[in-house]
């Protein structure tokens, strides 16, 4: 099985290098380009969260399972507080 925090890094990785692809290309093309890659990056922390999770109900380990569902919960009601 892969390491946890192997997989975490890789999500972390690929979410900033993504957004930084996306955004460079937003200076060529639009300032509407640019906010998608402000985006991504904004939604790594997320996914790294929710991926932590899953691992954690992979490893039948339930206690940290909860705690990244309750991470969860705090990132969405503080985003969807914060509209």
């Amino acid at each position: 099985m892969v390491d946890t925090e192997i997989i975490l890094s890789w999500v972390l990785r690929i979410g900033v290098f993504a957004s930084a692809i996306i955004m460079t290309v937003g200076l060529f093309v639009g300032a509407n380009v640019i906010l998608l890659g402000v985006f991504v990056l904004a939604l790594t922390p997320f996914v790294r969260v929710l991926m932590a999770s899953l691992c954690f109900l992979s490893q039948r380990n339930l206690v940290y399972f909860i705690i990244g569902l309750y991470v969860i919960s705090v990132l969405v009601i503080g985003t969807l507080l914060s509209l």
